[in-house]
């Protein structure tokens, strides 16, 4: 099973229930969706899986690219993420914060948008591509999946938006080597109450 060949390729709308589905057990334990959608309270499970139900919905309906990897024809990983040429819609984006106060409660939406909306310390008006969500099904993790997968995106990336740099976020710190491996240092690290989120670019 380890050594079958991983197909990478664009994942198109149709998968989006699949992908939905991956996401949702590969961020069950996500401490940057915990805080944003309280873990500790009542509901979590619900609240995750209608957030990240709104952000795929948005994401495609922005037509922003997506990458799933395939292993046996199954859908085994996928990476969401946003070219630095790419535009947002203040409408599709008012749609979107309308979806997950109503699925997730005021009070996450507002964490999201305190995330979303604090800028890089360095360089507040570089344009970055970014990274949005790359998981791997939890039963295929330690595979090289998740790798194969991070060199496609990055490469991806580079091919649309040459000249951008690309960053990502994590509050697991033990993700931080896996991405130095592929070219990311850290660049920031923010507090907030009860989450440390890291923000990471590309060198």
């Amino acid at each position: 099973m380890h050594g079958t060949e991983l197909k990478v390729a664009s994942l198109p709308h149709r998968f989006l229930e699949a992908s939905l589905a991956l996401l949702n057990s590969a961020f069950e334990q996500d401490p940057t969706l915990g805080w944003c959608l309280f873990a500790g309270s009542p509901g979590f499970d619900e609240r995750r899986a209608n957030y990240l139900e709104c952000y795929l919905k948005y994401h495609y309906d922005a037509r922003m690219p997506a990458l799933g990897a395939w292993r046996n024809n199954d859908l085994v990983a996928v990476s969401y993420f946003a070219p630095a040429s790419s535009s947002e819609s203040p409408r599709m984006l008012a749609e979107l914060g309308r979806g997950i106060a109503i699925g997730c409660g005021a009070s996450s939406l507002s964490r999201i948008d305190l995330l979303r909306d604090t800028p890089p310390a360095n360089s507040p008006d570089t344009d970055f591509s970014r990274i949005e969500f790359i998981g791997v099904s939890p039963v295929r993790q330690g595979e090289g999946i998740g790798s194969v997968l991070l060199g496609a995106t990055l490469s991806h990336l580079r091919d649309i938006d040459p000249s951008a740099k690309i960053s990502l976020e994590t509050a697991e710190p033990r993700n931080i080597p896996f991405y130095a491996r592929h070219g990311f240092s850290v660049k920031e690290r923010m507090e907030y109450a009860g989450l440390t989120q890291y923000r990471l670019q590309t060198i």
